[in-house]
């Protein structure tokens, strides 16, 4: 590798003293997420006589290099899935897959080859259609149509109205390097529908290019459905409850118009009872008691004087 780099700048410089070495300065935007490709140079060159391809590439984070050399070893340092091509007719490329934020940054080609060289710096900007999310609010007893952008660069918010919109509120919050968010709020006028409301975003950087939304329901319409279930279900248990109580109520009412209109027969009385047959020994027991005490001791007396 030493021996690689020695190479290439001797190279460098003895072709840098016999000849001009063109230098170009460009900036270039793209769409986060697809496969870039930068090109190296406009000239076309054969392999055969092609001496080397340098890219050297300053990120945010870290410095990296990727190089070619028609009698070196490829080189490596990025390890990030970047790779350099070249076609048959002599065009020099560096694809970045799924290009991102991280992948922003300078990219500088070095080409040295048998009549000149080249070195060319572009620097890489990523740029993100705006996503659009809407929903509906209540505030204060109005409805309240709100639009959500998110992209880079920020984006421009418009809307389209059956009528004309009188008072709608803006806020964007933006990080440097980030994707950037812009939340709009349109109050929608009295008794006003919401079905042909469409929310608009526009990415100037991207050549105007335009985002529609119009798919707008209240945000909380699904996690009210728990509440709704709770309600109905209490609803539900106080009816339970009420019912139970009213069936209790009545019969305790009922038992009490048992007790009070159809009283049980009671029992009878001394003074109701029917008098019994008159028996003398019981309203003499005394001198029916002598009397028989008497009569056996006479018949003992009598059998003794027999």
């Amino acid at each position: 590798m030493e021996l690689k780099l020695v190479l290439k700048a001797v190279l460098l410089f003895a072709v840098c003293i016999t000849r001009s070495c063109a230098s170009v300065y460009r900036n270039m935007y793209v769409e986060l997420g697809t496969t870039v490709t930068l090109t190296c140079t406009n000239t076309m060159i054969s392999w055969h006589d092609m001496i080397f391809v340098i890219w050297k590439i300053k990120l945010r984070d870290k410095k990296c290099t990727i190089a070619v050399a028609k009698n070196d070893l490829d080189h490596d340092t990025c390890l990030d899935g970047k790779k350099q091509s070249h076609t048959a007719d002599g065009m020099y490329h560096l694809i970045i897959p799924n290009f991102s934020i991280q992948d922003e940054g300078k990219y500088t080609c070095d080409t040295s080859y048998q009549s000149g060289g080249t070195i060319e710096e572009v620097t890489v900007s990523g740029r993100a259609r705006p996503q659009l999310t809407g929903w509906l609010e209540y505030e204060q007893g109005q409805t309240v149509a709100v639009c959500e952008a998110t992209g880079k660069p920020a984006a421009t918010i418009q809307w389209k109205t059956p009528w004309n919109s009188t008072f709608v509120l803006g806020k964007a919050s933006e990080n440097t390097g980030q994707l950037s968010t812009v939340v709009n709020r349109l109050h929608l006028p009295q008794h006003a529908s919401y079905e042909n409301l469409t929310c608009v975003a526009t990415a100037s950087d991207l050549k105007n290019i335009s985002t529609q939304f119009s798919n707008f329901t209240f945000r909380d319409a699904h996690s009210q459905w728990p509440i709704i279930f709770v309600c109905v279900l209490a609803a539900v248990l106080i009816a339970f409850s009420l019912t139970g109580l009213y069936l209790c109520s009545n019969f305790k009412l009922l038992s009490i118009f048992r007790k009070l209109c159809c009283k049980p027969e009671m029992p009878v009385t001394n003074e109701e009872k029917p008098q019994q047959p008159y028996d003398p020994e019981e309203l003499q027991p005394y001198a029916s008691y002598v009397q028989r005490v008497n009569s056996i001791y006479n018949s003992s007396a009598d059998l003794f004087k027999a």
